[in-house]
């Protein structure tokens, strides 16, 4: 049996896990290319720069999505996640100014990343405001939402693990924050969307 320390530690070392896990392919780019034994070219000094590049993006990305950096603008959200979702095979379109509390872009921001999980063979991921509440629609070839959130969703345990970390993240943000969640029905057969209210008033 787990207690709510327990819960946060492991989130917090599988978030840990999970953002190593996606900086160490870019680290170990550079610093191969930089410790070549004849040191590096022209091509490879080119090469280390483009992994510095994706090194700063991946940062930026995790720092905004961990809550590191303060509230972030809804403005924002297309550029961090720019060639972050699903492997970069996807991309993130923004409908409206959604109006929200100063959470709204974090929360949106893993919202984004979760849907991006849901497109195996990438696709769009499509925010936009209803009313008061956000829906985020995962739009590809094949849509399966991660297994960890739908079992978050239907009130059970998600396995602990770097994989199902953004999920996990997104739903304790979501509680902490007195949002709800949940999957709607798609239209006409269409895969479900993901419903954030944030809380009244």
């Amino acid at each position: 049996m787990s207690d709510g320390t327990t819960d946060e530690l492991t989130l917090a070392q599988d978030l840990a896990a999970r953002i190593c896990h996606d900086l160490g392919g870019p680290v170990g780019m550079v610093a191969g290319l930089l410790e070549l034994p004849d040191g590096p070219d022209a091509e490879a000094l080119a090469s280390a720069r483009e992994g510095a590049a994706e090194l700063r993006r991946r940062l930026l990305l995790w720092r905004a999505a961990a809550g590191g950096s303060g509230p972030v603008p809804l403005s924002q959200l297309p550029a961090l996640a720019a060639g972050m979702l699903a492997g970069g095979r996807a991309t993130l379109v923004l409908h409206g100014d959604a109006g929200l509390p100063p959470e709204g872009g974090q929360i949106l921001l893993l919202a984004a990343l979760v849907a991006g999980e849901a497109l195996t063979r990438g696709g769009t991921v499509e925010i936009s405001r209803e009313s008061a509440e956000v829906l985020v629609l995962a739009d590809g070839p094949v849509v399966r939402w991660p297994p960890a959130l739908l079992a978050l969703l239907a009130g059970e345990a998600a396995e602990p693990g770097a994989r199902t970390v953004l999920p996990r993240l997104l739903l304790s943000l979501l509680a902490t924050k007195g949002w709800q969640a949940e999957l709607l029905s798609g239209r006409e057969g269409a895969a479900p969307l993901l419903l954030l209210r944030p809380p009244a008033g």
